[in-house]
């Protein structure tokens, strides 16, 4: 696989991203895209796969639902979510998030976002880790 693929994918918008894309991946290209999404990047890379693609879907998902600064906005966000899907539907969203599920659709939905917000964080972080490193290297070698 070449550079530039992996490169094309770090820089698109998820929705932009297919399945087939990654097929061809490398195991330590899945597990840095893992990273990046802030998602665990351990496994085989079918399992990194189904994991990524998940997460994409969650991540699509969760993207209209944007936590405000304040208390009132931010529970308005969380009443929206829980509005939008039946409860079943959100407890399916938690699971394939990997979040405890709750008992109410309201503490689902706020379960989902704090979700998305903390894998946002790690990939934020995991994404400054990579650009300071790959600004070590020389030009040549630099994936990033």
């Amino acid at each position: 696989m070449s550079a530039g693929h992996f490169r094309r994918l770090c820089r698109a918008h998820l929705g932009e991203w297919t399945e087939a894309d990654l097929a061809p991946l490398t195991a330590l290209e899945l597990a840095c895209l893992c990273q990046l999404l802030g998602i665990p990047h351990s496994g085989t890379k079918e399992r990194l796969r189904e994991r990524i693609w998940r997460a994409r879907h969650l991540r699509l998902v969760l993207a209209s639902y944007e936590l405000g600064a304040d208390h009132e906005a931010q529970r308005q966000v969380v009443e929206a979510l829980a509005a939008s899907y039946r409860a079943d539907e959100l407890r399916s969203l938690c699971r394939a998030a990997d979040v405890f599920a709750g008992t109410t659709k309201y503490s689902r939905a706020a379960a989902l976002l704090q979700w998305r917000d903390g894998c946002r964080q790690r990939g934020q972080e995991a994404w400054a880790e990579a650009r300071a490193a790959a600004q070590s290297l020389p030009k040549q070698h630099r994936l990033l």
